[in-house]
């Protein structure tokens, strides 16, 4: 019987010699096609080429800014003070002033600080209004359920708005800070994990306001977080403070009703008249070492407030002139180029392994 010599299996491995050559086969095919290639390309570098050249023009102010808390140090001090309630430690909580800087309080300030846009006229107007005006905010937001063509906002009192104008507040606080459906928000900040330093960004399509977004979300900010950080001390200092000046009062009412009893009792002889004058000395003595006791607590009270209230400096403010962020045409059509050349590419190599593949 004769032995069978064929391999149980035939060695598919592609040599560099055939590869070499599909590759030219490949290359072949697509320079036959050149002419549709570009054909099909043209589109795609229409199209980007017509969003490059109707692309928004917009302006990005930037405001960098430290936050000091103050409180922390003091050594022993700050442990005198904690035990009279005083006093503030721990680290800076940065992601709180980032998140506080977006919120609705801090930014309807903002919208409705009235400012002059050189590009909209002389007049002072909302900020809110500026933006309706500048994006067209209106004819966005109508559709057949509501129809928002000229409105405006004519007051600051936001509790006595109408229901069109919490909605408009809502949607105007959206634009600004990011929400549902808005890809793009004209405001957004964070800060640096490494050195600390926080910064807030504000992009329009107007220079100038970009400019004013910013120093006002950051004087808005820094009046806010100043006043809530500091309440709890302030609070303490007016009590102990009142106690204090209680305490001055009874202390010299007890002394003037001492000096108006000695007066009127020269020659003290009766028991009763003496025990009478050693009481109102005693409450004397007793009121005497209680204001000296509060008068320290207020100068620690005082220190405290001092020590406790945040620093927040401006590191470098926004400066005109912006420069303008704007799409570039070259950069758009290589995209374009690129993207419809890889897709007709890409559907005349596939057609060709099929056609080889069906043999």
């Amino acid at each position: 019987m004769e032995q069978n010599n064929i391999p149980p299996y035939q060695d598919d491995e592609i040599t560099l010699k055939e590869l070499i050559e599909k590759l030219l086969e490949f290359w072949r095919e697509l320079w036959s096609k050149k002419w549709w290639i570009i054909l099909i390309t043209i589109p795609f570098l229409v199209y980007f080429g017509y969003k490059a050249k109707t692309s928004v023009i917009t302006y990005t102010a930037v405001l960098t800014y430290t936050l000091n808390d103050g409180g922390g140090g003091g050594g022993g001090l700050s442990s005198i003070l904690g035990s009279f309630g005083l006093g503030k430690g721990g680290k800076v909580n940065l992601d709180r002033i980032v998140e506080l800087s977006k919120s609705r309080n801090i930014i309807q300030k903002v919208l409705f600080t009235k400012v002059v846009i050189d590009t909209l006229g002389d007049t002072p107007d909302y900020i809110a209004n500026h933006l309706l005006t500048l994006y067209e905010l209106e004819k966005e937001w109508t559709n057949d359920q509501k129809d928002w063509t000229g409105f405006r906002f004519t007051s600051d009192s936001i509790k006595s708005f109408s229901s069109d104008e919490f909605s408009a507040l809502k949607r105007l606080h959206g634009k600004v800070v990011g929400g549902k459906n808005v890809k793009d928000p004209i405001f957004s900040n964070g800060f640096n994990e490494d050195t600390g330093i926080l910064s807030m960004n504000s992009n329009t399509v107007d220079e100038e306001l970009s400019i004013i977004i910013c120093n006002e979300v950051y004087k808005q900010l820094k009046k806010y977080y100043e006043l809530s950080s500091t309440k709890g001390g302030q609070n303490t200092f007016n009590f102990v403070e009142a106690k204090k000046d209680s305490i001055l009062n009874l202390l010299k009412s007890k002394k003037y009703q001492l000096a108006k009893f000695e007066d009127s009792h020269r020659d003290l002889t009766d028991p009763t008249l003496l025990v009478q004058k050693s009481m109102i000395e005693t409450e004397i003595q007793k009121l005497t070492l209680m204001y000296g006791e509060v008068t320290k607590n207020y100068e620690l009270a005082d220190f405290s407030l001092e020590t406790s209230t945040p620093d927040i400096t401006i590191i470098d403010e926004p400066l005109p002139p912006l420069e303008p962020n704007a799409m570039s045409l070259l950069i758009e059509l290589i995209k374009g180029g690129l993207l419809g050349g890889l897709l007709a590419a890409g559907f005349f190599i596939a057609r060709k392994i099929v056609k080889d593949a069906m043999g």
